[in-house]
């Protein structure tokens, strides 16, 4: 028994030791038991990814919102002559302009702004390139100088009336030839405007030249009542037709013509390059007849 007792036996310090590494460990324990409870990572990380999908959901929704509100602004137009600088609010939204687009305008003009020529009403934001190529041609505005003064020397002018004030002659429509004709002259016809005169020009350059009136109804924004109007100031005169060779142009050539589509023009392609050359307009029209509508006036613009 002695040396047993020999083994549990501690001096002074080493009880002191064993005493103070059990208060340290009841200390460790008892801050365990009570350290306040944290959520794992994974339920803050599922919190976390809710809250963001939630945000992305109210993100599109107000996304959504706006494009609706924004498509229910679009109105139908109803352009009749007019001038933008005298136009009051009641005779702008009976041309069918939005709420938004008859403040801004408003706004615009309270400012002191005003319209000194027709490009001017398409430079305000509001106004979109779709809207104002359909009110350009009713657009009416009178010569206006943008440096206009006060000052003794022009007053009396200021103050004659409508009857004394000098009006500018009116021009002659003139009659104009389709394949020779420039954008500045084309704005002369009546309901002819700068964007409608551009397209015609693109056009023409796309075709090859005019071999009928009636081609220009496949103008973008050329409506039957606009077509009507015109037409008696219009002719097409002996000029020489652009023409496509349909078994060399390339790819990109032949698909930028108005009368021929992209099924069209890859059949054509194939043709050549697998099954050998195209020899008349019978063997073409059979060729790509499936691909699409074959224009009859085609023919006038192809060689072989």
């Amino acid at each position: 028994m002695e040396p047993v007792r020999k083994w549990f036996s501690f001096n002074k310090g080493e009880r002191i030791a064993i005493i103070t590494i059990m208060a340290a460990i009841v200390v460790l324990i008892l801050a365990c038991l009570f350290r306040p409870a944290r959520k794992s990572l994974s339920e803050s990380s599922l919190h976390n990814l809710d809250s963001l999908l939630a945000l992305r959901q109210q993100a599109h929704e107000i996304q959504q919102q706006q494009q609706t509100e924004k498509g229910q602004e679009v109105a139908e137009l109803h352009p009749f002559p007019f001038n933008p600088n005298t136009l009051t609010e009641e005779e702008w939204q009976k041309m069918g302009l939005t709420d938004r687009q008859i403040r801004n305008i408003m706004n615009y003009q309270a400012k002191g702004g005003k319209f000194y020529s027709k490009s001017d009403l398409g430079k305000l934001y509001t106004i979109s390139e779709e809207e104002f190529a359909q009110l350009e041609p009713f657009i009416v505005l009178p010569e206006v100088s943008r440096s206009t003064k006060t000052n003794p020397y022009t007053k009396k002018a200021e103050n004659q009336s409508a009857e004394e004030k000098s009006k500018p002659e009116k021009k002659p429509i003139p009659i104009v030839d389709l394949n020779t004709v420039d954008s500045t002259t084309l704005v002369e016809l009546p309901q002819i405007g700068g964007y409608t005169a551009a397209r015609i020009i693109a056009f023409r350059e796309k075709l090859g030249g005019f071999i009928d009136k009636e081609q220009l109804r496949d103008v973008k924004g050329m409506d039957a009542e606009r077509f009507a109007t015109i037409q008696p100031y219009i002719n097409i005169g002996a000029t020489e037709l652009r023409k496509l060779d349909v078994n060399r142009a390339d790819f990109k050539t032949l698909v930028n013509h108005p009368y021929l589509n992209y099924e069209q023009v890859k059949r054509i392609v194939n043709q050549r390059e697998k099954r050998g050359m195209i020899k008349d307009w019978t063997q073409l029209q059979s060729l790509i007849q499936d691909d699409g509508e074959v224009n009859p006036l085609l023919e006038h613009y192809v060689t072989y």
